[in-house]
């Protein structure tokens, strides 16, 4: 009785043990949250001639995401943040020149493939979804407005839709806590149009693209 008794408390502890080295599995929620960084790949159509177009500053703010497990493999998250704000300058022939600055908000939904690579220390995934990225609070920069010989100018960003890539990575660093990191691809393309004197004076094509690295914490529940 005794030798049942034991093996059977061995086998629970056993048990247990398993439990406790399974990685993310179905139903879980993932809450992660951090640093990002957006670093702009833009580029843009020309403003005034041929030599010349518009850059976009990088910017750094609060990020965070939820991802509920659907499966063991795979799950859904959505990624907001609080607003960035871009700074954006005259390239070419008007570089040098401070065009004004915008916010924006980038809500991100992806589905995330988990791999199965053994053990509850380390969950490399992979994401591919939708980006909406919504601008606003644009101001236009008193160098503009002396260019352009008036106060009256606005500067307006159309939101944006696009595809949107992750890869990333929960490092365990106790009881369903972990150190997250996260590079994401976002497609994002806007038409900027400057406003003068009530009118548009020129609509500009600018393709943002920016790499977004995220490093902060995880929790699991």
């Amino acid at each position: 009785m005794k030798k049942s008794l034991t093996a059977l408390v061995v086998g629970v502890a056993l048990a247990a043990g398993s439990i406790q080295a399974l990685a993310h599995k179905e139903g879980d929620f993932i809450l992660r949250v951090g640093a990002a960084h957006v670093n702009p790949n833009d580029e843009s159509s020309n403003v005034l001639g041929t030599d010349d177009g518009v850059t976009v500053d990088s910017a750094t703010g609060l990020g965070f995401s939820g991802t509920w497990m659907l499966t063991d493999n795979w799950g859904f998250e959505v990624l907001a943040a609080l607003p960035f704000e871009h700074d954006i300058d005259g390239n070419g022939s008007l570089s040098g020149l401070p065009i004004g600055s915008t916010k924006h908000l980038p809500p991100t939904a992806s589905f995330q493939y988990y791999p199965d690579v053994g053990g509850d220390s380390f969950h490399p995934y992979f994401g591919l979804g939708v980006n909406y990225t919504y601008f606003f609070d644009e101001e236009v920069s008193p160098e503009l407005k002396a260019a352009l010989g008036t106060n009256d100018v606005e500067l307006s960003l159309d939101s944006s839709i696009g595809i949107a890539g992750q890869i990333g990575a929960d490092w365990k660093i106790g009881d369903n806590w972990f150190i997250n990191t996260g590079v994401w691809y976002v497609d994002i393309n806007t038409d900027a149009d400057v406003i003068v004197n009530g009118a548009t004076a020129t609509t500009v094509d600018v393709d943002i693209d920016p790499w977004v690295a995220m490093v902060g914490f995880a929790w699991r529940f």
